[in-house]
């Protein structure tokens, strides 16, 4: 019994202090930024008025919704990436320690 706690005490102090604890780097997501969809070209900005089809229209709004809805998908993506990346430099800062 005494050589079994002689060797974890030897082998605790050998062994590196990075061992101990892991900082896992931050993970890194396949991030797109969305592209915002064109104004179709039937729509006169300046006068706010259009020659669009109802089809043209009801394209366009629909566009509109993906973009946003990617682009929220795009924010917690960042997020999610920000919060890692904080975890990962407390970790390493903690390393310091």
């Amino acid at each position: 019994m005494l050589n079994f706690q002689f060797l974890f005490i030897i082998l605790f102090v050998l062994i590196p202090v990075q061992l101990h604890a892991f900082c896992s780097e931050p993970s890194a997501y396949l991030i797109y930024t969305p592209s915002k969809p064109s104004v179709p070209w039937c729509v006169n900005e300046s006068n706010n008025t259009h020659t669009c089809s109802e089809w043209e229209i009801d394209s366009y709004y629909n566009a509109l919704e993906i973009y946003r809805d990617d682009s929220q998908e795009f924010i917690e993506d960042l997020n999610r990436y920000v919060d890692e990346a904080v975890e990962y430099a407390q970790c390493r800062a903690g390393e310091l320690d």
